[in-house]
C-alpha cells in the first residue's frame, strides 16, 4: 500500500476504491478488471488510485484481509456463547459463517476469484476456519482427522453457498442450515455399515487401450483442445491468446477458426468433453459395488484419480465461475443430475437417511471438490495420504462428527 489515508476525504476515497473493486471483481472477474476501470468507477484519476494502492492485486489482498478479519471476529464471537451441546455449537458455527458469507457475498466472490489466482491469499481465512473447527470440535484428534473434518465442512458450505446464493429460486433458509448440520453431525448411514476396503483403493491404469482411427480433422481438433487445456490450465483462460493455442497445437491461426468460432467455444467443448470423461471414470470405480455407501467412497477415489491426470482442468473449471458462469452452471448441474437416481435408490434401500436429493448432491460434490483442492493442487500426488483421507472421510460422511466421537 502506498499510504494510509489520514484525512476524512482520503478515508472515504480509500473505502470507495475497495467497494467499487468488490463490485467490479464480482461482476466481471478479477482478470477482466483494470486499475483504470476501478478509477473510472470511483470517479477519480489513475494517479489518485495509485496514491492508495500500487496495483489492483493489492486491492484484492485488502478485500480478502478485511473479509478474513470480519469472519474471524464474528464467528469467534458467536462461538463464545454459553451453549453447551455439540449440536447447538455446530449450528451456531454454520449459521454465523454462512450468514457472514451471504451478507458479504460480493467480497466472498472476490475471495473465491483470488483463491483461484493467488492461492496464498486464501491461506489466512482458511487457517482461521480450520483453527476454529479444530479447537471447538476435535481437540483430541490427530492432524489428518482435523484436516479431513475441515474438508468435509468447508466443502459442504462452499458448494451450498454457491448453488443457493446465485440461484434466484433458492435461498439458504433454516431448512437448508438444518440439513447441513444434520449431515455433519450424524452422517448419511442409518446403520453401522462397514465400508468395503476395496472402495478406498485406486484402480490400476489400463494398459490395453482400444485402437481407434480418426480422420485428420478429428486429430487436429483434439490437438487444439489439448493445447487449450494446457494453456488455460497454466496461464488462465483470460491470459491465453488464440494465437498461442494455435502455436502450441502446431496449426495455423486460420485452422483454429475452422474448428472453433472463438476461444470461449473451445473452453465450452473442453469442459463438456472433460465432464463425459470424468463420468466414465467414476462409473469405472463405482460399478463394482451394490451398496451406495461403498460406491460413494469409491466415487471420491475415482474423482481424485481422474483429476490427478487433469489438474489443468481443475483450474479451468474453477475459472469458469468468473468467465463463463453458464457453462459452470451446466457442468455442476449435470453432475448433480447424475447423483439424483442413485441417491433416491439409497434412500429407498435404507442405505442413506433421507435428505433433499438435490441439496445432498451439492453437499457431496462440495466435499469432493475440497478434497481435490487439498490433495492435488500445488503438491505431488501422495496415494497413501489419499487413502488415509478417504478412510477418515468415510467415517465423517457415513456417521458424522458423532461417529468420530464414538
Amino acid at each position: 500500500m502506498q499510504r494510509m489515508p489520514v484525512s476524512q476525504r482520503g478515508k472515504e476515497t480509500y473505502k470507495k476504491i475497495i467497494q467499487k473493486s468488490i463490485e467490479l471483481f464480482s461482476e466481471k472477474g478479477y482478470q477482466e478488471v483494470s486499475a483504470a476501470m476501478i478509477s473510472k468507477s470511483c470517479g477519480i484519476g489513475n494517479a489518485s488510485f495509485y496514491q492508495y494502492f500500487s496495483s489492483k492485486e493489492e486491492v484484492l489482498y485488502e478485500i480478502v484481509r478485511e473479509l478474513t478479519e470480519s469472519i474471524k471476529e464474528n464467528v469467534k464471537k458467536s462461538m463464545d456463547s454459553k451453549v453447551e451441546t455439540l449440536e447447538e455449537r455446530l449450528k451456531i458455527f454454520i449459521e454465523s459463517l454462512t450468514d457472514l458469507i451471504v451478507k458479504d457475498i460480493n467480497a466472498y466472490t472476490s475471495f473465491r476469484n483470488a483463491e483461484f489466482l493467488f492461492p496464498e491469499i486464501s491461506e489466512g481465512l482458511y487457517e482461521e476456519i480450520y483453527s476454529i473447527l479444530s479447537s471447538e470440535f476435535l481437540k483430541n484428534k490427530d492432524e489428518n482427522t482435523r484436516k479431513v473434518f475441515y474438508i468435509f465442512v468447508m466443502g459442504i458450505i462452499n458448494f451450498v453457498v454457491n448453488e443457493y446464493t446465485f440461484c434466484e429460486n433458492k435461498r439458504i433458509d433454516q431448512k437448508v442450515i438444518d440439513s447441513i448440520v444434520d449431515l455433519i453431525l450424524y452422517g448419511l448411514d442409518p446403520d453401522t455399515h462397514n465400508i468395503n476396503k476395496e472402495a478406498f483403493l485406486f484402480l490400476p491404469r489400463s494398459e490395453d487401450k482400444k485402437i481407434e482411427f480418426h480422420s485428420q480433422w478429428s486429430l487436429t481438433h483434439r490437438k487444439i483442445l489439448k493445447a487449450s487445456e494446457d494453456l488455460f490450465g497454466n496461464k488462465g483462460y483470460s491470459n491465453s491468446k488464440i494465437s498461442e493455442i494455435a502455436a502450441l497445437a502446431d496449426v495455423g491461426l486460420g485452422t483454429f477458426y475452422v474448428h472453433f468460432d472463438s476461444k470461449i467455444e473451445a473452453l465450452r467443448e473442453l469442459v463438456a468433453s472433460t465432464l463425459e470423461d470424468l463420468k466414465a471414470n467414476l462409473r469405472r470405480y463405482v460399478w463394482r459395488f451394490t451398496d451406495r455407501r461403498d460406491a460413494e467412497i469409491a466415487g471420491y477415489a475415482g474423482f481424485i484419480d481422474f483429476f490427478r491426470d487433469h489438474r489443468e482442468m481443475y483450474s479451468i473449471v474453477r475459472e469458469m465461475e468468473f468467465v463463463d458462469s453458464k457453462t459452470e452452471i451446466f457442468y455442476y448441474s449435470e453432475i448433480s443430475r447424475s447423483y439424483i437416481k442413485p441417491l433416491e435408490r439409497a434412500f429407498k434401500n435404507h442405505e442413506y437417511r433421507e435428505f433433499d436429493p438435490a441439496l445432498l448432491s451439492y453437499m457431496l460434490m462440495g466435499i469432493g471438490h475440497q478434497l481435490g483442492l487439498e490433495l492435488l493442487i500445488g503438491r505431488e500426488f501422495d496415494e497413501d495420504k489419499c487413502i488415509d483421507y478417504l478412510r477418515i472421510l468415510s467415517v465423517f460422511l457415513m456417521h458424522g462428527l458423532k461417529g468420530m466421537e464414538g
